[in-house]
């Protein structure tokens, strides 16, 4: 053969091995040296995954460290993203949505939104899906509707992308928008860097579901072991503690940084709410090897999580459930009276303080929820009952219903009348019946009550010798001692959503009314405000502030509700103290003059006698029966302050549509008393806290 020929056929394919092998290494290059982090990274994301371990949240103790608000192990079904192809994902979501019985798809109508300054607004829920049926997504797929015509309104523009909705309207129209979105592609979007990290599908799933989900073998799906919300008497406080809900994406965008995650539970009400940073606790977390379905086979490290604070409350758990179950019980009775039954005695609310300190030793309002259905996960079924409740029974009524005071507001009246010096313990006016000075109003007791003094007239609840005292003083006075009370602004309570009330006044009117008519103070509603009805309303929150003043000759004392804060290494990081919330600047004789009357309340021929006859602890009482609707039954007040001669404890007792409140707050006042003096002897601290 020749030579020169397998010479040039071997340089040829020495030249493709070089060829070759230039290839290869430059490949390699590029795979370990170039984008070797990059390749290295993606490995490492394909077989370890950083779980979290959710923090307890702090709990809640009564006073003497009983708990009240702890947390429980629970099942929670996550999905974590293993690059799965988005087919794939839709046959696990799928799957997931029969045996976990959650919707694929969710539908919802006429959600509310309001137009931005350029007549935009984003939906709450992305991605949307087809709702029309017709196989496409396209502007078909969202309706909107202006609220005030009902007209439907084409969008300008749908980004289906953000849930971005553009609109010929002008900025600040009020819309509503119905559409369909996917469920569970909802619950993972906007994960941004945490793409790997499980999200939350469903909380508090039963062990039958887990073993179905097991053996389904699906990809991604996590099975995690995590603190569920555990609110130990049911109703019983709830309205103090509130509830813990789902984060949502409002929430979500704006804690990012906070170590929070889609998914999370976070405080929606109450001292939940108010006390979140401290209640969180700090995540743990795990680094964990898992196959390519997501199943976890290894822990390779853990950062444990970080209990919540633990906050201890002013509360008595016992007194509490007692004042809970008296009240609950009352209205049963108004509501089933053979004789004089009141239907509509369906609202109402209980205030116990400590004089001394201000601390909240109960506080009840009903009607109550359960924040266990919350912290489980709350069914649209038991949401709509709750916001369609015309009694609205999420509305803490002790700090946010605000409420004429009728008779118990006569004290305030009686302290400007002896102060002012109008009217002193030996003047007595004759009571017929009928009050015929500047306009005819009759008193609640036909016939009237005769010869009565100051002292008199508060324990038998006069009302003409207060309209004589209201027309001394003029609407000036009685508002100035009102405020001196502290009656008509904020108590400071550490809870959300406490009203202020209003104090009768001319300013009041002047605000209030437009037409000029309207803004004028009329001498005849200065008689109605003397006795506690016109345009006074207040919380009985505020009222049991009231009481506690005059107890204390004078000065009341700030009510608060925590007691203290300590953290997980058992470090005190808040402490309450007692503070005073106000003074009413009068003379102790006054305060002398106004207990008595008070005592006879509860004495014989007072208004409240017959509840409190031959009870043993000396006190003092007020009853009011608030007129506020002509067609409706009146409101029942109760207020009392105990002992009579060194006072511990105020109580206000309100019920809604109750009539006299002698007759439906006192029996519920003395049952409190005889829990908080221990005077039944053969019941047990113990059977009073029953869990539910």
């Amino acid at each position: 053969m020749d030579v020169k020929k397998l010479e040039k056929r071997l340089y040829i394919f020495i030249s493709a091995v070089v060829c070759v092998f230039v290839f290869l290494t430059a490949g390699l290059s590029t795979l370990q040296i170039v984008k070797g982090d990059e390749y290295e990274k993606l490995a490492q994301e394909n077989r370890i995954r950083l779980i979290p371990v959710t923090a307890p949240r702090g709990v809640f103790k009564d006073r003497y460290g009983r708990e009240l608000v702890n947390n429980r192990p629970s099942f929670t079904v996550s999905y974590m993203n293993v690059n799965s192809k988005p087919d794939e994902q839709d046959r696990v979501f799928q799957k997931l949505g029969q045996i976990l019985k959650i919707p694929h798809f969710t539908d919802v109508s006429n959600e509310k939104y309001v137009l931005d300054e350029k007549g935009e607004f984003l939906l709450n829920q992305i991605p949307i899906v087809d709702l029309n049926g017709d196989g496409k997504l396209d502007q078909n797929d969202v309706k909107i509707f202006e609220e005030a015509s009902g007209k439907q309104v084409i969008p300008q523009k749908i980004d289906f992308s953000t849930g971005k909705i553009s609109l010929n309207l002008k900025p600040g129209t009020r819309v509503l928008a119905t559409y369909r979105y996917d469920t569970f592609r909802n619950r993972i979007r906007d994960q941004g860097y945490k793409k790997y990290m499980p999200i939350r599908l469903k909380t508090d799933v039963d062990f039958q579901t887990i073993s179905r989900i097991e053996e389904s073998r699906l990809p991604g799906v996590v099975i995690e072991v995590e603190p569920i919300r555990n609110y130990l008497y049911g109703n019983i406080g709830s309205h103090i503690y509130g509830y813990v809900g789902e984060i949502n994406r409002e929430e979500l965008q704006s804690l990012k940084d906070k170590g929070y995650r889609p998914g999370d539970l976070i405080g929606k009400m109450g001292l939940e709410k108010v006390l979140e940073p401290y209640l969180k606790g700090k995540d743990g977390g795990q680094q964990v090897e898992v196959t390519s379905t997501g199943k976890p086979i290894k822990v390779l490290g853990q950062e444990p999580p970080i209990p919540g604070d633990t906050v201890n409350l002013t509360i008595d758990a016992r007194l509490q459930q007692v004042a809970e179950n008296a009240l609950q019980e009352q209205l049963i009775k108004l509501q089933t009276d053979k004789t004089h039954p009141f239907p509509n005695a369906k609202k109402g609310a209980v205030v116990v303080l400590n004089v001394k300190t201000g601390e909240v030793l109960a506080m009840v309002s009903v009607p109550d929820f359960d924040p266990n259905m919350f912290a489980r996960g709350i069914t649209q079924k038991e949401w709509q009952s709750l916001v369609n409740n015309p009694l609205r029974p999420l509305v803490n009524t002790a700090i946010a219903g605000t409420y004429p005071p009728g008779s118990v507001f006569k004290m305030v009246t009686a302290t400007a009348a002896l102060e002012n010096k109008v009217t002193t313990e030996k003047e007595y006016i004759y009571d017929p019946g009928v009050y015929w000075t500047i306009a005819p109003k009759k008193d609640w007791k036909p016939g009237g009550h005769g010869t009565v003094n100051i002292v008199k007239a508060l324990a038998q609840s006069c009302n003409i010798f207060f309209y004589e005292m209201g027309r001394r003083l003029g609407i000036d006075n009685i508002e100035k001692y009102a405020r001196m009370y502290g009656l008509g602004k904020l108590t400071g309570i550490e809870l959300p959503g406490e009203k202020e009330g209003t104090v009768a006044s001319r300013d009041y009117k002047a605000n209030v009314f437009k037409r000029s008519e309207d803004k004028i103070w009329y001498p005849s509603e200065t008689l109605d405000a003397a006795i506690g009805q016109g345009y006074h309303s207040f919380t009985p929150l505020q009222i049991a502030d009231y009481v506690a003043a005059i107890a204390n000759n004078g000065y009341w004392m700030k009510p608060y509700i925590i007691k203290s804060i300590v953290d997980a290494s058992g470090k005190v990081v808040l402490e309450k103290k007692p503070e005073i919330g106000g003074k009413v600047d009068v003379s102790p004789k006054t305060f002398e003059i106004i207990k008595k009357g008070m005592k006879g309340v509860v004495s014989s021929g007072g208004t409240a006698y017959s509840v409190f006859a031959n009870f043993p602890i000396p006190l003092a009482g007020k009853t009011g029966t608030a007129q506020w609707d002509l067609t409706k039954d009146p409101h029942g007040w109760f207020v009392a302050f105990a002992p009579f001669d060194d006072p511990e404890i105020a109580i206000v007792v309100f019920i809604e549509q109750a009539g006299s409140g002698g007759n439906t707050g006192g029996p519920v006042a003395r049952t409190i008393l005889e829990t908080y003096f221990h005077l039944n002897e053969n019941t047990k601290q113990e059977d009073y806290l029953v869990q539910p």
